[in-house]
C-alpha cells in the first residue's frame, strides 16, 4: 500500500528531476548560443579575408601537393600577373584567394592527372611606399612595387617646383650602410642617361631641397624640367 509519505517523496523526486533537467537545458541553450556567436564571429573574419582582392605588390605563395615543380613564391607585378613554373603568366589582380585557387586548379589540371591539391597564401604589402617631400608639387607617400626610377617617383609627386634644387636631390635609404645618396638630376637630363640614375626602393625617402641664391637664368631651364616631368607622368 502506498503511503502519504511515499507519495510526497516521489513527488519531490520528480520535481527535482524536472528542475535539474531545466537547468541542463538552460546550460545547453547558453552553450549553443555561445557557439553560434563564436561561429558567427569567425565567419565574419573569414568573409572579410575571402573578399580581399589581389593587387600589384601582394606576395603569393603556391604549394602543390606532391608536385614541387609547380611550387612558387612570387610578387604580383605592375601588370597584375604572376609567373607559375611550367604554366607561365597568370592574371591575378582582382581575384580573391578562393578564385585564384580555383583558377590555378583549372590550369594545373592540364598538367596533373587526378585531383589537384594545392594551397594559396597571400600577404598584402600595403607598406611598399616611397615618401616624397620638399620642393615638389604634391608631397606625399606613393606606392611602388619594386625599384623605380627617381624620375618616375618625382613625376608621381607632380614633378619638382620652380624653387627646387634638382642638383641636390637626396634619397634616404630604408636600409643599408649609407644613409643617403645625393643626385644631380641635371646631369642625367642633359646627358639623356636617365636610366643610369639611382633607383628608388620601397621604404625610401626622397627629399628635394629648395634652391638658394639661384641665378635668374635657371628659371627657364627649370620650367622645361617641370614640363618634362609632366609629360613623363602622362606617358607612364
Amino acid at each position: 500500500m502506498i503511503t502519504t509519505n511515499t507519495i510526497i517523496k516521489l513527488s519531490a523526486g520528480l520535481l527535482l528531476l524536472v528542475m535539474l533537467s531545466g537547468c541542463g537545458s538552460s546550460r545547453q541553450i547558453q552553450e549553443d548560443d555561445a557557439r553560434r556567436q563564436l561561429s558567427s564571429s569567425n565567419t565574419g573574419v573569414s568573409q572579410a579575408d575571402s573578399l580581399y582582392k589581389i593587387r600589384p605588390g601582394d606576395e603569393v605563395e603556391i604549394l602543390v601537393w606532391e608536385q614541387p615543380n609547380f611550387n612558387t613564391s612570387t610578387t604580383v607585378g605592375n601588370q597584375g600577373n604572376i609567373v607559375v613554373p611550367l604554366v607561365g603568366d597568370i592574371k591575378v589582380t582582382g581575384l580573391t584567394q578562393a578564385q585564384l585557387k580555383r583558377e590555378l586548379a583549372r590550369q594545373l589540371s592540364e598538367y596533373i592527372k587526378g585531383d589537384v591539391n594545392l594551397t594559396v597564401s597571400l600577404r598584402s604589402i600595403d607598406n611598399m611606399e616611397v615618401s616624397v617631400f620638399g620642393m615638389v608639387t604634391s608631397p606625399d607617400n606613393y606606392q611602388i612595387v619594386d625599384e623605380t626610377s627617381i624620375f618616375k617617383v618625382l613625376s608621381m609627386a607632380g614633378g619638382p617646383s620652380e624653387e627646387a634644387n634638382i642638383r641636390r636631390v637626396k634619397i634616404y635609404r630604408k636600409s643599408g650602410d649609407k644613409n643617403y645618396q645625393t643626385l644631380d638630376l641635371t646631369y642625367y637630363l642633359d646627358s639623356g642617361q636617365m636610366d643610369a640614375a639611382a633607383m628608388v626602393l620601397p621604404g625610401d625617402i626622397v627629399f628635394v631641397p629648395q634652391r638658394q641664391n639661384a641665378v635668374r637664368e635657371m628659371s627657364g631651364f627649370l620650367r622645361d624640367v617641370v614640363l618634362l616631368f609632366g609629360i613623363f607622368r602622362v606617358i607612364n
